[in-house]
C-alpha cells in the first residue's frame, strides 16, 4: 500500500461517520464476559439493559429474540463493547470465527507501556487463555510496539498492544529517513 493509499479519504468529508460509538459481540454467559472485561481488562461498565422489542426486527431476528446487554468501555471512554447474551441458539460451530476468516478477527485495545507487564500477570493468574509473554517488535515507520494476545470468555481474540507516543513515532521516521538517504 503506498502512502497515497494510505491517506485515502472521501471526497465530502463532511459527510462521514464520527468516531466508533460501539461494538457488539454476543456472549454465551454475560457475566463471565463481564468478568473478563472489567475485572481483567480494568474496563468499567456503563450501562445494563434489555433489548427493546423493536430490537428483532431492526436487526433481522426471530421476533422472540431478547438479549440482556452489558456496556463496558476503557478509560479513554471512546467507543464501548456492548455485551449481548440472547435467547437465540448458538450457531452451529459454537466459537467465534477463526483471525483470518471473514468478519472480525480481534479486538484491539491500547495498554500504557508501564502497565502491560501488569496486565498479563493479572489475566494469567485469572485463569485466562493468553498466548505469550509480552513481546516487543519493530514495526515500519511507526516504531517500537508491545504486545501480547489472549482470548476472551467466548473465544473472541483479544490484541493488548503498547503503542509508542507520537514524539517516538516522529523520532523512529526522522531516524528512519536519515537511513534510507545513506
Amino acid at each position: 500500500m503506498t502512502t497515497a493509499e494510505e491517506n485515502r479519504a472521501p471526497a465530502d468529508t463532511r459527510i462521514a461517520v464520527g468516531s466508533l460509538n460501539h461494538v457488539a459481540l454476543g456472549v454465551r454467559d454475560l457475566e463471565a464476559s463481564v468478568r473478563f472485561y472489567v475485572e481483567g481488562l480494568g474496563m468499567r461498565q456503563t450501562l445494563t439493559k434489555e433489548t427493546s422489542d423493536l430490537t428483532p426486527s431492526l436487526m433481522r431476528l426471530p421476533a422472540h429474540a431478547k438479549a440482556t446487554t452489558v456496556f463496558v468501555q476503557g478509560a479513554s471512554r471512546v467507543g464501548q463493547i456492548e455485551l449481548a447474551q440472547w435467547n437465540l441458539p448458538e450457531n452451529d460451530e459454537g466459537r467465534p470465527k477463526r483471525p483470518g476468516d471473514i468478519g472480525m478477527g480481534q479486538l484491539s485495545f491500547p495498554v500504557d507501556p508501564d502497565h502491560i507487564g501488569a496486565l498479563h500477570a493479572r489475566l494469567v493468574a485469572m485463569g485466562y487463555e493468553v498466548y505469550s509473554e509480552p513481546t516487543t517488535s519493530l514495526i515500519k515507520n511507526y516504531g517500537p510496539v508491545t504486545l501480547f494476545l489472549c482470548e476472551d470468555p467466548d473465544g473472541n481474540q483479544v490484541e493488548l498492544i503498547a503503542l509508542p507516543s507520537a514524539e517516538t513515532v516522529r523520532e523512529f521516521r526522522a531516524q528512519a529517513g536519515k537511513d534510507e538517504t545513506r
